[in-house]
């Protein structure tokens, strides 16, 4: 019997937020081997093939496969100055043996060639004949093509190499998988774009829909920012990418202080710093993962990206997204968050409107 991912519904965003419409694992599963619901995935043994597509395509790590996880393919990379992995398809043989090469996430293999180890894939030659194939050839090139980014910095130069045997590369006038990559990834950057130009209407966020779950950072994430530990806090900038877990946001006037942002962050990028005379969201940029369901639950729609074209990817100080002055209510004495220097907190105001519509003004 193959082995099924684990799975970790805290970790998930459709558990974080019950109305996300985050699609990435099973948009990348060849055997439509995962239901979707709203407090997360269910995965399907009698479908499953354990290919752990899903596992390299989920930003928060909700599925996690040993085979293919960091820790396991680090530690066997240790002390080697060239390491061979092959998929279990091609029968080839290998330092490392995974169910399918598209599961090894980008920053893991960025960090292999940080580390002064040359890698060689063995399969791809294959891939076309593979029962992962409608989906496994794209997970690779999207991968390899994110590491290309993160190993292409001039900081990056003396990084060792990965090459790999007879993967098949387009020869159309664009990349060949635009179509395959919107079909695995609902990109941040269409989704920001979207809520931008009013194509995206959010739904209300109402405390039942924001599960309350202790915020973590995944292993990707971790390694994503020690790749650049010792160049320091000057910003490094990326083109944006699917497959890179980091994202920059900003917020546009309209912002109603609802937190629902910070609430449903699973990874703390996101934090509330307050005390009686001010009320503060800051992003921590070296906690995002790129999920975008801070987006999502933004009810007035003004958390956007803060640039269309790149994205920071290693550790900047905390920056400050929204600042307001506290202000105590004049009647319930509640400290409350205000813009405009109002005297009565919204919930007193809308205690006089309440009363207003039923006993008239």
């Amino acid at each position: 019997m193959l082995l099924l991912p684990d799975f970790n519904a805290q970790h998930c965003v459709r558990y974080r937020y019950s109305y996300s419409e985050c699609s990435r694992c099973a948009d990348v599963c060849p055997h439509d081997a995962i239901h979707l619901f709203d407090a997360g995935v269910e995965l399907l043994a009698d479908a499953c093939q354990s290919c752990a597509l899903c596992v390299g395509a989920c930003p928060t790590e909700a599925l996690t496969d040993r085979g293919v996880s960091a820790e396991n393919i680090l530690k066997l990379a240790d002390s080697k100055k060239m390491m061979t992995v092959a998929c279990t398809p091609s029968g080839a043989g290998g330092d490392v043996i995974v169910s399918c090469l598209g599961a090894i996430n980008s920053v893991v293999l960025a960090e292999i060639s940080r580390r002064g180890v040359a890698l060689e894939f063995f399969g791809t030659n294959q891939c076309s004949q593979c029962v992962h194939a409608s989906k496994g050839p794209d997970m690779i090139r999207l991968n390899l093509e994110a590491r290309e980014i993160l190993c292409g910095l001039e900081e990056t130069k003396e990084w060792a190499t990965l090459t790999n045997q007879g993967i098949q590369q387009s020869t159309s006038g664009n990349d060949g998988h635009d179509a395959t990559r919107r079909g695995l990834f609902r990109s941040i950057i269409e989704h920001g774009r979207s809520i931008a130009d009013g194509e995206f209407e959010a739904p209300t966020a109402p405390l039942k829909a924001i599960r309350a779950a202790a915020v973590f950072l995944p292993q990707r994430r971790k390694l994503l920012t020690g790749l650049y530990d010792e160049l320091g806090e000057h910003p490094l900038r990326v083109a944006r990418h699917p497959s890179i877990p980091a994202e920059d946001w900003s917020i546009a006037e309209g912002c109603t202080n609802c937190e629902a942002c910070v609430r449903v962050c699973p990874t703390g990028a996101l934090q509330l710093l307050e005390n009686n005379a001010a009320w503060r969201i800051v992003l921590l940029n070296e906690r995002c993962v790129a999920c975008g369901v801070c987006a999502e639950a933004c009810q007035p729609g003004v958390l956007r990206l803060r640039a269309e074209a790149y994205t920071l990817i290693n550790k900047q100080k905390a920056r400050l997204l929204r600042g307001v002055s506290k202000q105590r209510c004049t009647r319930c004495d509640r400290v409350f968050a205000t813009e405009d220097g109002t005297t009565i907190c919204p919930i007193c105001s809308g205690d006089d409107t309440d009363f207003a519509s039923i006993f008239g003004s």
